[in-house]
């Protein structure tokens, strides 16, 4: 009994020294708006393409890509909003839109490429430009993609520019400190449309 008891008040501690630990990461993170968790389904953009199939309708077989008014034309029913939508979710506005056509059909949406995932690197880093990511992405992995930083840079001040339903915000991020490991919590997840900019 005393072993046991011993173990549990053990479990207990680590438990909350994770918790202590844990939540400035956490929360740092939120105040930098990384994007949500990887358990949660993926949301269609401008450019990702698609492949739309109705069930026993062959001649309904579609590969269509996102327009830069975040709609698809499908026929039947032409334009569909598609940008801001879980692929589960267009598929549903699909079949209740083809509901008037077709009985019961049953619609399924693929993602076949992720395109609208662009970050972008700027200043002293070996290749600026544009990054089209294909997963979830944190900071220092998209530096490294564009191939690290110059021996110019200020490891010290980078920026990364973020905008939130068009709000700009600008967070300073020092690059050493990341790497080090003594501010994990500015390794951030990035989301669509971000900046960095290395000075």
């Amino acid at each position: 009994m005393r072993q046991v008891a011993q173990r549990t008040a053990v479990s207990a501690f680590l438990a909350l020294s994770f918790l202590a630990v844990g939540e400035p990461v956490r929360a740092q993170e939120k105040a930098a708006s990384a994007p949500t968790g990887s358990s949660e389904e993926y949301v269609l953009g401008v450019e990702d393409k698609l492949a739309i199939s109705v069930w026993k309708e062959p001649d309904l077989l579609r590969s269509v890509t996102v327009r830069p008014d975040g709609k698809i034309t499908f026929p039947l029913i032409g334009d569909v909003q598609a940008s801001g939508r879980t692929p589960k979710g267009l598929g549903d506005e699909i079949t209740k839109a083809l509901s008037r056509f077709i009985k019961e059909p049953v619609v399924t949406v693929i993602v076949e490429e992720i395109n609208n995932y662009k970050v972008f690197v700027l200043g002293e880093v070996e290749t600026q430009g544009a990054l089209n990511l294909r997963r979830k992405t944190r900071f220092l992995e998209a530096i490294a993609m564009a191939g690290g930083l110059t021996t110019y840079a200020d490891k010290g001040n980078v920026t990364l520019l973020r905008y939130d339903e068009g709000k700009e915000s600008r967070t300073r991020i020092d690059y050493r400190k990341v790497v080090s490991g003594e501010k994990p919590e500015f390794n951030v997840w990035l989301v669509p449309g971000d900046t960095i900019i290395v000075n």
